[in-house]
């Protein structure tokens, strides 16, 4: 009778340990997944996500695109207004006419990888280190001009990066409204979001690849006004500069 109360206690225990253990596991994976998708979290690396100054400054992701970037260029023309472009190295290499118009009118020109490969995040280190080497090198054949801006695609960080920036000389740039244009139906509910979440310092989050960024970006720049914020390049916002020193 002991030796069966014995085992029933020893099982228990070796049961509860095991809970204990998965529930630590699981805790565990949730902060390094939570910490990976968050670029705010800055778990794995520091990113600078919001600016200093009662301005805010827009920012594009993905391009250049042939068709929305020309015409998102167009829009910021008219409207005065300078932005930051986080630039794909290997579409900078097929669109460089695009990259140095966005010099030219005296936006910044930033990386953001040069293969925006899904799984770069988990490359290893000289890989990473290599890739993002290589989107600074594609950026300064067209501009002459070696960037210290960099933005992680997708916002998504490991261990691996901090090297691999740190080798390159950049600093991590996220944001801190994130308007979610990509998912956006209509440009109201792309306008409805930045109005929704706008605040003073505000790093935003916006892609030059898709129409309905192109189609909100006016109502979007005039709302901001309205609020009475002003855009401001993103050095100015998070006073830092935006190319290595020739």
């Amino acid at each position: 009778m002991t030796a069966i109360v014995l085992s029933g206690v020893i099982f228990w225990e070796t049961g509860l340990v095991w809970f204990v253990v998965g529930t630590l596991g699981l805790i565990y994976l949730t902060v390094i997944a939570y910490g990976s998708y968050q670029i705010q979290a800055n778990y794995f690396i520091h990113s600078i996500n919001k600016g200093r100054k009662k301005s805010v400054a827009l920012t594009f992701d993905d391009g250049p695109d042939p068709e929305y970037t020309p015409q998102i260029l167009d829009i910021l023309k008219e409207k005065n207004v300078k932005a930051t472009f986080f630039v794909i190295g290997k579409k900078a290499e097929r669109y460089p006419e695009l990259v140095k118009r966005i010099d030219e009118e005296g936006h910044i020109v930033a990386n953001h990888s040069y293969s925006h490969h899904y799984f770069l995040p988990f490359f290893w280190s000289s890989g990473l280190t290599d890739d993002l080497s290589k989107c600074n090198e594609a950026i300064e054949q067209i501009i002459s001009k070696t960037p210290l801006f960099f933005r992680p695609p997708f916002g998504v960080t490991t261990p691996r990066y901090s090297g691999a920036i740190k080798k390159n000389g950049l600093s991590s740039i996220g944001w801190s409204l994130r308007t979610l244009d990509t998912k956006a139906k209509t440009k109201y509910q792309l306008i409805d979001k930045v109005i929704s979440l706008l605040k003073k310092g505000d790093i935003i989050l916006l892609h030059d690849r898709l129409s309905v960024t192109c189609e909100a970006l006016p109502d979007i720049i005039e709302h901001i006004a309205t609020r009475k914020l002003t855009i401001e390049p993103l050095p100015v916002v998070i006073n830092k500069k935006a190319y290595a020193e020739s």
